[in-house]
C-alpha cells in the first residue's frame, strides 16, 4: 500500500498541515462491502486493524468518514464528498504499482475487469485461460456489474482497469465493438405465442411481461421506446436464472439476449422477434496508450478471443 502525503490549509492546524496515512485501499473495501469485518477479511488485516487505520485517517483530516451502526457502516456526507478523490487516489495506487512491476519486467500484478452474467459464464473462462496461460503471474479480479452506464463509471474513477459494455458508450472511454447480439424473449411452453415462430413484437404488451432491474442501461427497454411499447410487468427481478424458472413456471415472459440463452436448464422456448432487436456489445479502457500493459494486453486477447470464438 502506498501512503500520499497531502498538503492542506486549515484554520486548526495553521497554515499548512500534512494528512498522510490515507489508506485508499481500506476506505474503497468499506464502502464496497458495507461492514469492517467483511472489509477486513477481504483485506486480510483483522477487524480491529481496519478500525485503527480508519480511526487515523479521520484523526488527521478532522472528519468523520462513516457512520458506524449496528448492521453495518455507510458513508457519512463527509465521506460521500471525498469518494471521488479516494476513487481517484485508489486508481493512481492501481497504476503507479503496476507500472513500476512492469518497468522492472516482472511478469506480476492485479488486473481489475468488470463483466456481467452472460460473457462471464460463456466468454471470460475461454479469455482467461488463455490470457493466464501467456501471463501467469497476473491475477485477474473479476467485478460484475449488469449496469452498462455504471460499468462505464468503473472504469473511468479507476476502480476497474477495463470492462464490458452494451450498446453505445456515453462517456470518453476507448472502446472496441466485439459483437452484434440478438434480443430474443423466452416464453412457457404453454404460452399462447409458443406455437409462432417469432413473438409479434407488437403483442409485447398483451402478456405478462418479467422485468430485469437493469433493463434501462442493457438494451432491453430500448425496444419498448423506439416502438412506443408499454409492457403489462408482472414482475421486476435482479437474478436472470431465477426470472428464466419463473417463466417456466408459466408467469410470464422474459427479454434476454441470445448469448445468455446458450444451454440454459430451463423449459423454455426462445424466440426471436418479427422485427429484429439487438444490442452491442464492446470492450474497453480509459486509454490504450496510458493504460497498463497488462490491461492492453488483456483487451487485445479479449479481441482475438471472441473473433475466433464468439459463434460456439
Amino acid at each position: 500500500m502506498i501512503y500520499l502525503q497531502l498538503s492542506i490549509c486549515n484554520g486548526n492546524v495553521g497554515e499548512s498541515g500534512i494528512m498522510d496515512k490515507i489508506n485508499a485501499e481500506v476506505f474503497m473495501k468499506i464502502v464496497e462491502t458495507g461492514s469492517f469485518r467483511k472489509a477486513a477479511a477481504e483485506l486480510e488485516y483483522t477487524q480491529a486493524g481496519i478500525g485503527y487505520i480508519v480511526h487515523a485517517m479521520e484523526s488527521e483530516i478532522g472528519l468523520s468518514l462513516f457512520v458506524r451502526e449496528h448492521n453495518g457502516v455507510h458513508l457519512s456526507p463527509e465521506g460521500e464528498a471525498l469518494l471521488p478523490h479516494f476513487q481517484q487516489l485508489l486508481a493512481w495506487e492501481r497504476g503507479f504499482d503496476q507500472h513500476v512491476k512492469e518497468l522492472k519486467g516482472l511478469e506480476s500484478g492485479t488486473l481489475r475487469v468488470q463483466i456481467f452474467d452472460s460473457i462471464s459464464i460463456h466468454w471470460i473462462p475461454g479469455i482467461v485461460k488463455k490470457f493466464h496461460e501467456d501471463f501467469p503471474g497476473i491475477s485477474i479480479e473479476l467485478v460484475s456489474e449488469e449496469d452498462s452506464r455504471k460499468a462505464e463509471e468503473m472504469v473511468l474513477n479507476g476502480e476497474v482497469d477495463c470492462g464490458f459494455f452494451l450498446t453505445e458508450v456515453h462517456s470518453e472511454l476507448e472502446v472496441f465493438r466485439l459483437m452484434e447480439e440478438k434480443l430474443m424473449a423466452i416464453v412457457p411452453l404453454d404460452h399462447p405465442l409458443a406455437d409462432k415462430e417469432y413473438f409479434p413484437i407488437k403483442q409485447i404488451g398483451k402478456y405478462p411481461y418479467i422485468s430485469m432491474k437493469y433493463d434501462d442501461n442493457t438494451g432491453i427497454n430500448r425496444i419498448f421506446t423506439r416502438k412506443g411499447l408499454k409492457p403489462q410487468t408482472a414482475f421486476y427481478m435482479d437474478n436472470d436464472y431465477a426470472a428464466m424458472a419463473m417463466v417456466s413456471k408459466g408467469l410470464g415472459y422474459c427479454i434476454f439476449p441470445e448469448l445468455l440463452l446458450r444451454d440454459i436448464p430451463y423449459d423454455v422456448k426462445c424466440m426471436e422477434f418479427d422485427e429484429p432487436q439487438t444490442r452491442i456489445v464492446s470492450v474497453g479502457t480509459r486509454s490504450m496508450d496510458t493504460c497498463s500493459k497488462a490491461c492492453r494486453k488483456f483487451v487485445e486477447y479479449t479481441r482475438e478471443w471472441v473473433l475466433e470464438n464468439r459463434k460456439q
